[in-house]
């Protein structure tokens, strides 16, 4: 039971830092949103190789937050 409410909890959390993200970055460059996401996905692959670290499978959704994030940047018109 805990483990579905900690779940719920991070979805929750990420779909609501994309949403704040996006929000944001509505005036912005597509530029600068890629550059984000690029820098997001880089500190959770760093995250995820250490092998001192032990975040149970919060850096693999880090690392998902920044992909979505380039392909939001990519897919941006401006």
């Amino acid at each position: 039971m805990t483990r579905i409410i900690v779940l719920l909890f991070m979805l929750l959390f990420v779909s609501g830092s994309i949403i704040f993200i996006v929000s944001k970055s509505k005036g912005k460059s597509t530029i600068n949103l890629m550059i984000l996401g690029i820098e997001i996905t880089l500190v959770g692959g760093i995250i995820a190789i250490d092998p001192n670290s032990n975040l149970g499978g919060i850096e693999y959704i880090i690392i998902f937050l920044g992909l979505i994030l380039n392909i939001i940047g990519f897919s941006n018109d401006n």
